[in-house]
């Protein structure tokens, strides 16, 4: 089995590298029963990481190295790495962990490549509209992953739950023996997979409550520790959050993961606490503070993606637009 991480930044470093290690367990857990979505070749595991730049020169050199912030340990993973996607190197799986403005540009060499899986995980509020004109709707599966962090020159130091969760689904809601394969792969590598029958409605709930609080970051001027003392910056970032919900039930989405149905119920002043708890510490600076200053581009993406959401309700969204406004402007 044949697997690349498209991607090498702080999450597609993260997989490849723990997948890497894991590998002979995988290899294990494949063989241990007869799979209905039937591998080429189980004799084998291989895990690969396409990087550029100073990025592939670094891996090359140092291998993987992350530093896991809450499992307080250090890894290095000298993973197989290469620079570019030919048409003709096949894969049972690829897995692409870029940001979406990112994505968007090296779609016509994925539509070159002949591989038959290629699994899209990151922020998206468009499904796969983005996607089919280039690459068969058979080929994609949607997802998200959970972890974060930064790279902090070859070091990435992450931060990932062993209860934190990766979501998979596909375009139609079935739950496919390529699926449970993908599953079972990293669960083998201790990564808790979900599967929904919704990811489309999933992932624009996602980017309705990630959307605000990186547009939040942006007005406390990049400062997660200023935003969470700053108790007006916090009412509009849940506010803006709860337009967002809206939005989404105003067009019939069914409102998915469950914890967005729990966050709903919760009071006000319930919200605004576990707010502040999480800005104000450095989990919320390496889950969303660094994402959201490192990737400025996609969350301008991922933001007018929504807004062209907001335009198909007729819900009014004053604190939306009020925190868009905020988004650095090249």
């Amino acid at each position: 089995m044949k697997i690349l991480f498209y991607g090498a930044g702080v999450i597609g470093s993260l997989y490849a590298s723990e997948l890497f290690s894991y590998k002979d367990i995988i290899k294990e857990c494949i063989n241990d029963e007869e799979d209905k979505y039937q591998i080429e070749d189980k004799t084998l595991v291989e895990i690969t990481i396409l990087a550029r730049g100073k990025r592939l020169e670094g891996i090359k050199k140092n291998g993987i190295i992350i530093d896991h912030y809450l499992q307080k340990k250090e890894t290095i993973e000298n993973v197989p790495v290469i620079e570019t996607l030919e048409e003709e190197d096949v894969y049972d799986f690829i897995f692409v962990i870029m940001r979406k403005n990112q994505v968007l540009e090296i779609l016509p060499n994925l539509q070159r490549n002949k591989s038959k899986n290629i699994i899209f995980l990151g922020n998206n509020g468009t499904g796969i509209d983005d996607y089919q004109d280039l690459i068969s709707k058979e080929r994609i599966i949607l997802g998200f992953p959970s972890a974060g962090g930064r790279r902090e020159g070859p070091i990435i130091k992450s931060i990932h739950s062993e209860k934190g969760s990766i979501t998979l689904g596909e375009i139609n809601g079935e739950i496919t023996p390529r699926l449970l394969l993908i599953k079972k792969i990293f669960e083998a590598a201790n990564f808790p997979t979900i599967l929904t029958d919704n990811i489309d409605a999933w992932l624009k709930y996602h980017i309705a409550l990630v959307s605000p609080l990186a547009n939040g970051i942006y007005y406390a001027d990049g400062d997660n520790y200023r935003l969470a003392k700053d108790r007006e910056g916090i009412k509009l970032v849940i506010r803006a959050i709860k337009e967002g919900f809206t939005v989404l039930k105003n067009l019939n989405i069914p409102i998915c993961p469950d914890y967005v149905k729990k966050l709903e119920r919760y009071p006000r002043f319930l919200q605004r606490f576990f707010l502040k708890k999480i800005l104000g510490s450095e989990k919320g600076e390496l889950a969303l503070r660094d994402h959201a200053m490192a990737a400025i581009d996609e969350m301008r993406q991922i933001a007018d993606e929504f807004q062209e959401i907001i335009k198909k309700s007729s819900v009014p969204t004053p604190s939306i637009n009020k925190l868009y406004e905020y988004i650095p402007r090249k």
